[in-house]
């Protein structure tokens, strides 16, 4: 559970309460919702090529892209059920690992689909690590942090998923530079 702090002086800081510990766990809950973020993003970006290449010639991308990211966001909000009460019974860093090993190795594997059902179900379960990251990251970090330093560090953590989803406008960018000088 969270540490209260009684031994605070007006005018410190919120982050003068954090051990290595704290800082330990923030920064892997946020680096965790950050990749997750810029996973979210990097699906948009991708989700045209990716239905023109898995699909078959006269097929309707665009009907299959917004099928594949309501696969996805069904998946998100089954992840957060299920991975909520997982992290409670199991233990919510344990939990937040595999959530992020769900989504970083089914994105990979989304890559080497042969076709849209494949496709399909690797989003979808990359939809449920998705689902899960988030809060098993805010639980974690509220449960882990000093009193004084929660706020702060919560509404950081917050801030910093807006990271994931600018490094993948900023991966748009650099691709389509690339693309358009034939580099």
């Amino acid at each position: 559970m969270s540490s209260s702090d009684t031994t605070s002086k007006p005018g410190d800081r919120w982050w003068s309460h954090m051990n290595k510990h704290h800082w330990f766990v923030f920064a892997m809950a946020s680096v965790a919702w950050l990749f997750d973020c810029l996973d979210q993003q990097i699906f948009i970006i991708a989700r045209n090529d990716a239905m023109n290449s898995l699909l078959p010639e006269g097929e309707n991308t665009t009907y299959y892209g917004g099928l594949a990211t309501s696969i996805f966001v069904a998946g998100w909000a089954t992840g957060g059920l299920i991975f909520g009460a997982l992290g409670d019974r199991y233990g919510r860093a344990r939990m937040l690992t595999i959530t992020v090993l769900m989504y970083s190795v089914c994105t990979g594997l989304s890559a080497f689909s042969q076709g849209f059902t494949d496709f399909a179900i690797y989003r979808f379960i990359t939809g449920l690590g998705v689902g899960g990251v988030f809060g098993l990251a805010v639980a974690l970090v509220a449960d882990s942090l000093p009193d004084k330093s929660r706020p702060h560090a919560l509404g950081l953590l917050q801030a910093l998923s807006a990271v994931g989803n600018v490094a993948a406008g900023i991966i748009a960018l650099t691709l389509g530079y690339m693309t358009l000088n034939g580099s």
